[in-house]
């Protein structure tokens, strides 16, 4: 109601729900025209609209330069969204892409965006987890460019899950650029994984 009045009245929606508000109450998340030109982007609103979005438009490649096995860690909040994304990523030939899809027990929440995610909990959920070969973690979940909330570090993952970490950004396009940059067995062989970061 206050949206149309806003819109009445400003020719704008001017305040939005942020996305977690969706998922938690498991609802539909509005269309991409809902946000306009995405004003409250930069708070996570209209975030995962717009990966979506974003997706449908990608071209994928047909296949990869070798075998590759990820494992893709968000927050549990996005599993149902980011499923489909998985199931058409795994259309790509020599692609085994796996998403790991995490609550917080640092907060202790039971549905958690990917952007709360700390260290700890992604350790300690994928000790258990068959990860396969690199690990793709969201640039999101840390709070500079090294550390999570809890001041673990992205390189403490590495060491301790013995698997190279890759940090994606720039959605849709940035997860399938490392993807690709992760199945280049030249880079792999020279041990060059972990500088693919900010992709």
């Amino acid at each position: 109601g206050l949206q149309r009045r806003f819109q009445m009245e400003l020719g704008s929606s001017f305040a939005w729900l942020a996305d977690e508000w969706y998922l938690i109450a498991g609802r539909p998340l509005p269309g991409a025209d809902h946000y306009e030109d995405y004003p409250q982007l930069g708070n996570g609103v209209g975030s995962l609209r717009l990966f979506l979005s974003e997706f449908e438009q990608v071209k994928l490649p047909e296949r990869l330069r070798s075998r590759l096995r990820a494992t893709w860690v968000v927050g549990n909040a996005v599993e149902q969204a980011f499923q489909p994304i998985v199931n058409r990523m795994n259309q790509i030939e020599d692609l085994e892409l796996s998403l790991c899809a995490l609550a917080s027990q640092f907060w202790g929440q039971t549905m958690t965006v990917t952007g709360l995610l700390t260290g700890q909990d992604i350790l300690k959920a994928l000790r258990a987890h068959d990860l396969g070969d690199i690990i793709l973690l969201p640039q999101l979940t840390l709070k500079d460019s090294e550390r999570f909330l809890d001041d673990v570090s992205w390189h403490d993952l590495e060491d301790q899950l013995h698997r190279p970490v890759i940090l994606v950004d720039g959605g849709a396009d940035g997860l399938i650029r490392a993807i690709e940059r992760a199945a280049d067995r030249d880079l792999m062989d020279q041990g060059q994984m972990s500088t693919l970061v900010h992709l």
